[in-house]
């Protein structure tokens, strides 16, 4: 069975990546809009260096029971086809809500990360909280519980806000290109 990143301990996310997800949501939010963006790197042992920030083409709007944004399939083809050509793999997606931080119904049953230990993370306010992290719903997608919550702790100690010059992110990995059937 293909273990995804259950393995993966330490998820390194550079300020400069989370600031353009994050100015992303908030050019979103005042229009009264979600927004998504998508983190993607590469693995080393137990950790995962984001390398870039990816803000797909998307559409977004409001219904009867809340906000939505859609990533329609052309739009996730020609991510995978860029991550497939440059080495690096998709680990994470943020998306903001208008208030409160937390998975909802459709984000549990169309989220773009599907891999095992993958990572879903909502921000409160659409994004206008900046880079207080501690107000962050962070999940992990598991086999037997689905997207489960991470604690405060449990947050902290995997999540890691890293200056884009920090000696963590010199990894020496480099990005390589993987056959996804093997």
């Amino acid at each position: 069975m293909n273990k995804g990143y259950i393995e993966i301990r330490k998820l390194y996310l550079p300020k400069s990546c989370a600031v353009a997800a994050l100015d992303w949501m908030y050019h979103q939010g005042k229009k009264h809009k979600e927004g998504v963006a998508l983190f993607a790197g590469i693995r080393q042992e137990g950790s995962f260096y984001i390398k870039r920030t990816i803000i797909p083409q998307q559409y977004a709007g409001s219904f009867n029971e809340g906000l939505l944004y859609v990533v329609e399939g052309a739009e996730l083809h020609r991510i995978n086809v860029e991550l497939f050509d440059t080495g690096m793999h998709l680990i994470a997606q943020i998306h903001s809500h208008p208030t409160e931080a937390y998975h909802s119904d459709t984000d549990d049953d169309y989220p773009i990360v599907t891999v095992l230990g993958g990572v879903s993370i909502v921000v409160p306010n659409f994004g206008n909280g900046g880079l207080n992290v501690s107000e962050w719903a962070l999940y992990r997608f598991y086999a037997e519980t689905g997207w489960t919550l991470l604690t405060q702790k449990e947050k902290i100690k995997f999540l890691i806000l890293v200056d884009d010059e920090s000696p963590q992110l010199q990894t020496s990995k480099k990005p390589s290109k993987f056959w996804p059937w093997g």
